[in-house]
């Protein structure tokens, strides 16, 4: 695993996608103490200040292309599981892409990749993990592993730890059952009124379940909706 490391960069993501395009090998790891253009699902912008754990990671995996959707579950599983052993806290999962400690924004993972005719040609796995930042210096909505556990945790050694839950997922990819199933059982939204945007359109009604193509299914006054992307919030 070769880590390459960044005072400052644009963005970990995009650097990344450069190095896959050159030949990069897969666990090729970009770690920035800052990022000034960080980003997140749906072209959002991601606050990356210093003492918040920034990096992404160049994988190939050898899955189907209608699999796509199990590396963010796959890769969520692994992040929340990380967390739970360097700061003892236990996050949940958010659909589509975020954790979330005590309903605010922990984390999230931005997946980026590249289709080579009917294979994966490689993708970026990207993790925006807020750990030592303080209410300042977080967004509205957001939180860390310091203002949820009063105590600041050693970068490299979390850096560390998610690293090898990554690894040690990846391995999983085969199961997809068993990836979904983990990722329901921590879910935020599990059997919850949600309402979700959609850019165009507000669904509303109850959280039944969770697909492997990544389709969050919404039980409605009108049945049930499977759900392809949008902004979730709890409907209380």
């Amino acid at each position: 695993m070769k880590i390459i490391r960044y005072k400052r960069i644009s963005s970990t993501n995009t650097r990344s996608k450069t190095l896959a395009e050159k030949g990069g090998e897969e666990w090729t790891v970009v770690v920035s103490e800052v990022q000034t253009k960080g980003r997140g699902q749906s072209g959002r912008t991601w606050d990356s200040p210093k003492g918040g754990l920034w990096f992404s990671v160049i994988i190939r995996p050898k899955i189907p292309v209608e699999q796509i959707p199990l590396l963010q579950f796959s890769f969520a599983n692994a992040l929340r599981e990380a967390i739970e052993r360097v700061s003892s806290l236990q996050p949940e999962v958010k659909w589509p892409n975020d954790l979330v400690v005590h309903s605010k924004k922990l984390a999230g993972i931005l997946i980026e990749t590249k289709i080579s005719g009917s294979k994966i040609g490689y993708a970026i796995v990207g993790v925006g993990l807020n750990v030592n930042l303080s209410t300042k210096e977080l967004p509205v909505g957001a939180t860390s592993i310091l203002m949820d556990t009063c105590r600041k945790i050693d970068l490299e050694e979390t850096l560390g730890s998610v690293l090898s839950a990554f690894a040690k997922h990846y391995k999983r990819l085969w199961d997809p059952r068993s990836i979904m199933s983990e990722w329901w059982n921590h879910c935020f939204h599990r059997m919850k009124a949600v309402r979700i945007n959609t850019g165009n359109r507000l669904i509303k009604g109850k959280c039944i379940g969770v697909n492997s193509d990544g389709t969050l299914n919404v039980e409605t006054d009108n049945g049930i909706v499977p759900v392809t992307n949008g902004t979730l919030r709890l409907d209380t």
